[in-house]
């Protein structure tokens, strides 16, 4: 240590230090108010949310339980029902299709695509390859020849043809 300090310097170093040590001092007191302020805000947000929480998860680990069951749609059901003339013969995509046919609305018009998307939805399990609009197409020409159907709009290379129960008029 050096002695080659003077008095003066001593003490006017030592109350830089105390000056410096007290400016730390409030510094951290005031940080320490204000993390305290802080921790409370936190503490009272985290009771809020792991209240929700527990109550969100209390309604809804049973409601996706509930959601993972299966439910037999009545379509589903019509399906199978359906099908039973089928038992032992090759299913005729064809005959799939004039299902669906029979099942739209009277006043309900209807192209080759929709009638392939509802025959893929209803008979998903049957088909060995899904239904495309071209052979919807067919089926229901064939269905408007023997007259069963009557077509509403013709089609071309470009736009679908358009088909009703009901005779338009």
């Amino acid at each position: 240590m050096s002695t080659s300090f003077s008095v003066a310097e001593i003490l006017a170093r030592l109350e830089a230090r105390i000056a410096h040590h007290e400016e730390q001092v409030a510094f951290h007191q005031q940080q320490e108010v204000h993390h305290r302020e802080q921790s409370a805000a936190h503490t009272a947000e985290l009771e809020t949310v792991r209240r929700h929480f527990e109550s969100f998860k209390a309604t809804a680990l049973p409601a996706a339980d509930l959601a993972g069951v299966p439910v037999a749609s009545a379509a589903r059901e019509e399906a199978r029902e359906d099908l039973g003339e089928f038992v032992g013969k090759r299913i005729m995509t064809s005959k799939l299709i004039a299902r669906v046919v029979h099942r739209l609305g009277e006043d309900e018009t209807f192209g080759a695509s929709q009638v392939a998307e509802e025959a893929n939805r209803r008979y998903r399990g049957q088909l060995k390859k899904p239904v495309d609009a071209r052979m919807a197409s067919v089926v229901l020409r064939r269905l408007r020849d023997a007259g069963e159907l009557h077509q509403v709009q013709s089609g071309g290379a470009a736009h679908e043809a358009f088909y009703s129960k009901r005779r338009p008029g």
